[in-house]
């Protein structure tokens, strides 16, 4: 009878933790990624520490305020031997929340139109973003 409960109790310890959601401490998301439209539309999006730790020797991505200068979001890409340019200047939406963006270390995405003017900024914090 002791060697029933034993089992049946190792079976529950196994069944809960199967059961249990995954943990993801310690979890980073990096990631770096950038399309152009044929009508030179597009988005890019990503962190800033994906763009940073890239194995494109050229990638980069940044936000940018320069005096009374319309803000603007300038990216490179480099995938292989080809680095790809993106950029657009901010429209009254987005500029209003560039300095959080020049700030910002977590997930981001900005879309930008054939004009090459940035109409949607998306910012996205959380804990797996903490290594920046």
């Amino acid at each position: 009878m002791h060697d029933v409960l034993k089992h049946g109790a190792s079976a529950f310890c196994v069944a809960t933790l199967l059961a249990a959601p995954a943990a993801f401490a310690g979890f980073e998301t990096e990631s770096a990624n950038c399309y152009k439209n044929a009508d030179g539309s597009g988005r890019c999006h990503g962190s800033l520490l994906g763009f940073r730790n890239h194995v494109g020797a050229s990638t980069q991505a940044s936000f940018t305020r320069v005096s009374n200068a319309a803000p603007y979001f300038s990216a490179a890409l480099t995938s292989g031997t080809t680095t790809t340019y993106f950029n657009c200047t901010a429209n009254t939406a987005t500029a209003a929340q560039w300095s959080k963006a020049m700030n910002h270390g977590g997930f981001f995405s900005i879309y930008w139109s054939a004009a090459g003017e940035c109409y949607s900024l998306f910012l996205i914090n959380g804990s797996q973003y903490s290594h920046f």
